[in-house]
């Protein structure tokens, strides 16, 4: 792993890092936190996309965790509410520290700063993963497609974690497989386009994609939210930067429908 361009590491003298015993469930605006808990934070410089190919919210506004809460890349684009000695910050989980055991979480400098001390280097929080978190529409990055590679799909400002990504064929849907880098790889063989997806989380949001383009670099701007009404995420919540219209093209976007929820996840 190349991800690692900063990390501090304290003398054990000075490396006291204070445990929370509580467990607390805690909600915020833009979402209710689910499978609140205590650890311990520290900071790092995340690489241009992280491991889970989203890239990197603005200010710092991200998040590594261990490899049990990463849970195979369930845990991409999800968002967390931490909670430090100096106030509570929401950051995006982009990325996986494989050497962060559980209650450990990596933060961007930019959010560890507003939560605590840069100087300390360790700090204790509680932190919790925020259901329906305010984000924008969805958005959506395809690669192959061809006859040559296989369809590579990777989402984002989905918020929750996902059960489903499925793509439309004349027979019907097919489920997507993902990959622990957070690549949803469909089937081999030249595609049709435009490309209809259909895209599921765990709590029953749905919403239908159509009009995607092959052969896009960049993320592309879909009109349609997972759930709730279209709207960009407040100031407050830093997200990944969305495409501009002119450099990639803005697919169409109909149905999102919600069903009853599911249970909060497990801790």
């Amino acid at each position: 792993m190349h991800r690692r361009h900063l990390r501090w590491i304290l003398p054990a003298a000075t490396a006291v890092v204070a445990t929370v015993v509580a467990v607390v469930l805690v909600t915020q605006v833009g979402g209710n936190a689910a499978c609140a808990a205590g650890g311990s934070a520290s900071y790092y410089t995340a690489g241009r996309n992280g491991m889970c190919n989203l890239g990197t919210p603005a200010e710092g506004a991200y998040a590594a965790v261990g490899r049990a809460e990463y849970a195979g890349g369930s845990a991409c684009g999800t968002y967390l509410d931490v909670t430090g000695p100096n106030g509570t910050t929401r950051v995006q989980v982009v990325d996986m520290c494989p050497s962060c055991p559980a209650g450990k979480v990596d933060l961007g400098k930019g959010a560890f700063a507003r939560i605590g001390a840069l100087s300390a280097g360790i700090i204790p929080i509680t932190y919790a993963t925020v259901r329906d978190p305010q984000v924008g529409p969805l958005r959506v990055k395809l690669s192959g497609g061809t006859a040559r590679s296989s369809l590579s799909v990777v989402v984002d400002n989905h918020g929750n974690s996902l059960s489903t990504v499925e793509l439309q064929t004349p027979s019907g849907f097919t489920a997507l497989r993902h990959g622990e880098d957070n690549t949803w790889t469909g089937p081999s063989g030249a595609l049709s386009v435009p490309v209809t997806l259909r895209i599921s989380d765990g709590y029953g949001h749905q919403a239908l994609v159509s009009d995607l383009a092959l052969g896009q670099k960049d993320f592309q701007q879909t009109q349609t939210p997972l759930y709730g009404a279209a709207s960009p995420s407040p100031s407050t919540v830093e997200s990944s930067a969305a495409a501009s219209p002119e450099s990639s093209p803005q697919p169409s976007t109909t149905t999102v429908t919600t069903a009853a929820a599911n249970p909060p996840p497990k801790c």
